[in-house]
């Protein structure tokens, strides 16, 4: 849902800018270090709006490939913390049987006895 509200808002601000840039349609001359040429300005308006929409294309495309690369850190780091936990729960439910099988008999029981 937040994408459709996304793409739809970004097609509302598209069209405005379209509109913008029609009724701004007059000559213009763009200088730039050593070059100078006459353009109209639409063509400035909408270059300008599709160079800034391919800058944050790329920004928010290489930010999602790095929480990608975070994320699949973190479930390699979960999987091997899990490994760990579940190793060491069972030497503490080993050494729990060792300790009970160690631990003497309670008052008015009698030990276990051996017989040879």
């Amino acid at each position: 849902m937040v994408n459709m509200r996304f793409l739809f808002l970004s097609f509302v601000f598209a069209l405005l800018v379209a509109i913008f840039a029609v009724q701004n349609s007059l000559p213009v001359t763009v200088s730039f270090l050593m070059w100078s040429f006459q353009t109209s300005l639409v063509i400035i308006i909408l270059g300008a709006a599709t160079f800034g929409a391919l800058v944050i294309v790329s920004l928010a495309t290489l930010a999602q490939f790095r929480l990608k690369r975070t994320i699949h850190q973190l479930r390699q780091r979960l999987s091997d913390l899990e490994t760990e936990n579940n190793e060491l729960k069972a030497k503490l439910n080993s050494g729990a049987a060792q300790v009970e099988s160690d631990r003497p008999a309670p008052e008015g029981q009698a030990a276990p006895s051996v017989r040879l």
